[in-house]
């Protein structure tokens, strides 16, 4: 860590860019780190990353985005020296301001935010694609499920894989742009010159895919627990304002993308306490069982529960 920070303390000093102090922010859960930098007048927020694509991705979708909604303003473009400077949106983060007072009201801020972000159009962007689906659910089969073996894992994996193909094959919702991580952890309650917005980070993943899946990822958080309550008051107000789209459809696609991005992230946390040394995320293993399981006994999902529902039972971490 100190060895970035010294790289980074040197680029901005050949750049004549005054930093009088520099501190880790907490980082996500990629290589990605991020630092908060003072100079005399303003702080900002320094992302650093070494790989090129996603740095020309990140700038990329900002281009796209900051048109419709709320994202940091790109301050210098450092991205040659794995650097990008950005503004920073203070300590209004969801995960550190949310109260059950305002809890209901800043969810539908960030609905309306998920509105203004399926506007966009003819966006060039990547289209999540079957493939891409299959290889993040992938992803429980080979690091939730490592201790099993391999042969096992592999009849399981390409069982899920046949029955996920078939459900996805019939689902007929539009496609819009996603952000793809669309969780407390990466909104922002922004209020200025009496104009209130939700601002987003981390949005370099962002595609074209189902018009489900960023509103699966707000009301299913892997971080926090969202009342039921609010959940179905969240998909209803969803679908008032897509009156176009069946219930029978959205909750089809809903139910089904909960359960892929489930296995996604079991997977995702426990490759990033096997292989990374990152344990913190295993805390939240339990709060992201629990809802894959509650989306397997959902209607038409007999087979799929059936599958990994003793998978479920049978791994301890």
């Amino acid at each position: 860590m100190e060895e970035i920070r010294s790289k980074i303390k040197k680029i901005l000093e050949k750049k004549k860019i005054e930093a009088k102090k520099l501190s880790l922010l907490a980082g996500d859960a990629s290589n990605r780190k991020y630092f908060q930098y003072f100079s005399s007048k303003k702080n900002y927020v320094i992302m650093y990353d070494n790989d090129d694509k996603n740095l020309k991705n990140f700038i990329k979708v900002t281009k796209i985005l900051k048109k419709f909604v709320v994202v940091p303003s790109i301050i210098h473009d450092f991205s040659k020296q794995s650097i990008l400077v950005l503004e920073n949106f203070g300590p209004t983060k969801y995960s550190e301001i949310i109260t059950k007072k305002n809890r209901k009201k800043i969810y539908m801020l960030a609905v309306n935010t998920i509105f203004d972000i399926q506007k966009i159009r003819n966006s060039d962007l990547s289209k999540y694609s079957l493939n891409m689906f299959i290889a993040e659910s992938n992803l429980f089969f080979d690091w939730y499920l490592k201790n099993l073996k391999s042969t096992k894992i592999h009849l399981f994996k390409k069982e899920f894989n046949s029955l996920f193909k078939s459900f996805f094959s019939i689902i007929d919702i539009p496609q819009v742009l996603v952000h793809r991580d669309f969780h407390i952890d990466n909104l922002f309650y922004i209020s200025k010159s009496k104009s209130i917005k939700c601002g987003l980070i981390d949005y370099q993943d962002a595609v074209v895919g189902p018009c489900t899946y960023d509103l699966v990822s707000l009301t299913q958080d892997a971080r926090i627990d969202v009342p039921k309550q609010l959940e179905y008051e969240l998909i209803n107000y969803f679908l008032e304002a897509n009156l176009k789209i069946k219930r029978e459809d959205f909750m089809l696609s809903y139910n089904l993308l909960a359960i892929q991005r489930h296995m996604k992230v079991l997977g995702i946390f426990c490759r990033l306490s096997l292989r990374d040394n990152k344990d913190q995320y295993l805390k939240h293993l339990p709060r992201v069982k629990k809802m894959l399981c509650e989306n397997l006994k959902k209607e038409n999902f007999e087979k799929l529960n059936s599958l990994l529902s003793p998978l479920l039972n049978h791994v301890r971490y």
